[in-house]
């Protein structure tokens, strides 16, 4: 049972939620038919931005011995890893701002540094679930995107997406990183955030 914990885990990190958000504009919204052609010069971003140069800094800061687990269970280790990756983020917002993205769009990624900025100030004091804030991000995105700026309801979509997240919950249960209220935490500041950031900049 841990192993599999393991395994939806792995594949359903937080680094990982961004780029799974982008290929789900490409296959469930217009947005794949419009820029269908700047594919590449779209996905490149986060793929080096949200998931590849903070997975290498932190992995170096593992090997220097600034943190003691790549899974971050120490609560106090996190805030190294987490200004990375807010740090990171905010070069992406910035690349995709220059290429002149809908503000949806650059709204989706805002809302991935508003979640880290609170995450930074909630780590301080309580261990909240990343795992959980970036599948919530996720599906607040999701959603958001589908009401406010597609008008559609893939309720399927969203079905295959509420599964993982509770998949993932109850992995992070299981291996014993998290409680419950602080999965459910993460799962409420990630969604919330995201979905209303994205409802912002469709109105724009």
């Amino acid at each position: 049972m841990k192993s599999i914990a393991h395994l939806i885990s792995t594949i359903f990190q937080p680094l990982l939620m961004p780029i799974y958000g982008v290929m789900l504009l490409f296959v469930y919204t217009y947005f794949g038919v419009t820029y269908l052609q700047q594919f590449w010069l779209i996905i490149t971003p986060v793929i080096l931005f949200s998931f590849a140069i903070p997975a290498i800094l932190i992995f170096m800061l593992y090997k220097i011995g600034v943190i003691s687990d790549l899974s971050l269970k120490v609560r106090r280790e996190r805030i190294y890893p987490y200004i990375i990756t807010l740090l990171s983020y905010s070069v992406m917002i910035f690349f995709y701002y220059r290429m002149n993205m809908p503000p949806w769009f650059l709204m989706i990624m805002v809302s991935s540094v508003a979640i880290m900025l609170v995450a930074i100030l909630i780590t301080l004091k309580w261990k909240i679930s990343a795992h959980m804030f970036g599948i919530g991000g996720l599906i607040g995105g999701a959603m958001s995107v589908s009401y406010f700026v597609e008008h559609s309801n893939p309720y399927f979509m969203f079905m295959g997406l509420f599964i993982i997240a509770g998949l993932v919950g109850t992995s992070r249960l299981i291996l014993k990183r998290h409680t419950l209220a602080q999965v459910i935490a993460g799962f409420l500041l990630g969604f919330l955030f995201s979905f209303v950031c994205v409802w912002i900049g469709a109105q724009s």
